[in-house]
């Protein structure tokens, strides 16, 4: 018997401990809920300061209106004033948004629930600028599937959204970054050098909803870029060239189509390279350029070409930019004979060393491609090309050789329209409308290259670098300080 009330008033013990928490954790949500709309903010400061007043003149209300009665249960109320704000607290955190059942009617129009039937359940919204972050807890969606899923949650929420994250502290969740549907891309971005960054090698590709898009060829060197004829991946290919002609480095173009893409006008800047054999022994002299930068930053106690030439000012070296047009054209054996595919492979070997080690050097690449095949760039190059822009595709497997996901198959055929993947998010943004009216003749090289120096090379010093081990080794990560390249302009 005494053993079953002690269980029942466990039991109530449980009961009361539960509420306790319950009401501890409304009051503590309703306190994040008024700093966020700050309307709810002034009204329970306006509430703390009546119901201060209250308990302060209690005994006087009291009896003024109850004269002859010494307990009253209002007397007993004004003694409990100041708890009303607790209780305001209370029933803030634990009401239910009124846009929570607008967003679940919007999330069962397209069945965007988890296995068991959930819904995702609307917890909040903060501005930022133009920027609206709705937040949902979702435990029983990934946020793969919001990701997969975003071109119908921007039509039916109605709205342009910007990047999808979990919260820090917990992936059950989600935020949506969201921008208005009538904030929205531009069409047309004419070029201007005051886009030219001040930044070391940081150049400026176009505009997205909010932000211009950056890239730092510091952090990032290398860039592989796609997109149908008439996307507009010559003229990015051709403003990203200019900005690095600009920034001083030495030039390099490939161009298997006679020099069509890169004219007369280019050959001012750089040499145009419109030959295979041509090709392969430029890459060879790269490749023997970057060893040689290597081995005098070893021996100089320096990680990459920013530090060198802080450290010889009176004898910098060139930053390097090798660009091609289309790569497809430079490493595609499809077809050939086995005699005929030996100088692809030298070339794809001596491109393969440049994509693994250039970073440190300062030896950038900047390839075009129409045809992102897999059987055409080879995997150990392309997981070494970290910034990946793709203008419209036709279908959605070229899509995600590039991007990885499907995005660049749903663009619109607007001109200059293009994808660019920053770790596991896709942004859309418009690149700059470029004309080669807008190159300047002039000599803006700064610096040189050890070759031009008669430096010599110790081979053999060379062969026992270690490149999964040595800090110029570069691994690409795409996670470390992602959205550095995305500041506002």
């Amino acid at each position: 018997m005494n053993k079953g009330k002690q269980s029942k008033g466990d039991q109530q013990l449980e009961m009361v401990g539960n509420f306790i928490i319950i009401f501890v954790k409304s009051v503590i949500a309703g306190i994040k809920r008024i700093f966020k709309e700050r309307d709810k903010l002034f009204l329970l400061v306006i509430i703390i300061l009546i119901s201060g007043v209250i308990f302060y003149l209690r005994q006087q209300i009291g009896d003024h209106f109850f004269p002859d009665t010494e307990f009253h249960v209002v007397k007993v109320v004004l003694l409990l004033s100041p708890a009303l704000p607790i209780l305001i607290l209370y029933f803030l955190g634990s009401e239910k948004p009124a846009k929570a059942d607008e967003f679940e009617a919007k999330f069962a129009s397209i069945k965007f629930c988890g296995k068991d039937g959930s819904y995702p359940v609307f917890k909040g919204k903060e501005t930022d600028g133009k920027k609206v972050i709705y937040t949902f807890y979702s435990p029983g969606i990934t946020i793969f599937e919001w990701r997969n899923r975003e071109s119908e949650l921007e039509t039916v929420l109605d709205c342009n959204i910007e990047r999808i994250e979990n919260a820090k502290s917990t992936k059950q969740i989600i935020k949506l970054h969201t921008v208005p549907t009538e904030q929205g891309i531009e069409d047309n971005l004419l070029w201007d050098d005051s886009f030219i960054q001040e930044k070391d090698f940081v150049l400026c590709i176009g505009k997205g909803l909010l932000e211009y898009v950056k890239i730092n060829l510091n952090k990032y060197p290398h860039a592989l870029i796609a997109g149908v004829t008439g996307s507009g991946k010559s003229v990015i290919l051709r403003e990203m060239l200019w900005q690095c002609i600009k920034k001083g480095a030495r030039i390099y173009m490939i161009d298997f189509k006679g020099g069509v893409e890169f004219g007369i006008e280019y050959e001012e800047f750089g040499e145009v390279v419109t030959e295979r054999q041509h090709a392969l022994e430029l890459m060879k002299e790269l490749t023997k350029e970057m060893k040689m930068r290597l081995d005098v930053f070893r021996k100089c106690g320096v990680k990459n070409i920013e530090e060198y030439n802080q450290l010889h000012p009176e004898k910098p070296l060139c930053r390097i930019v090798l660009a091609c047009d289309e790569v497809s054209e430079m490493l595609d054996k499809t077809g050939l004979q086995k005699k005929d595919q030996a100088i692809f492979y030298e070339i794809e070997k001596e491109m393969s060393s440049l994509a693994r080690l250039a970073r440190a050097p300062g030896i950038n690449m900047l390839l075009a491609t129409q045809r992102p095949d897999a059987k055409v760039i080879p995997g150990q190059i392309k997981n070494n090309l970290p910034i990946r822009i793709s203008g419209r595709m036709v279908d959605k497997h070229a899509s995600e050789i590039i991007l990885g996901n499907s995005k660049a198959s749903q663009l619109g055929d607007t001109l200059g329209r293009f994808m660019y993947t920053v770790g596991a998010d896709t942004y859309e943004f418009q690149a700059f409308n470029f004309s080669d009216s807008s190159l300047v003749k002039g000599d803006y090289q700064i610096g040189s290259m050890l070759i031009e120096q008669g430096y010599d090379l110790d081979e053999e010093s060379f062969e026992d670098y270690d490149e999964e081990k040595d800090l110029l080794d570069y691994e690409p990560d795409l996670d470390d300080e992602i959205f550095d390249e995305l500041e506002g302009f």
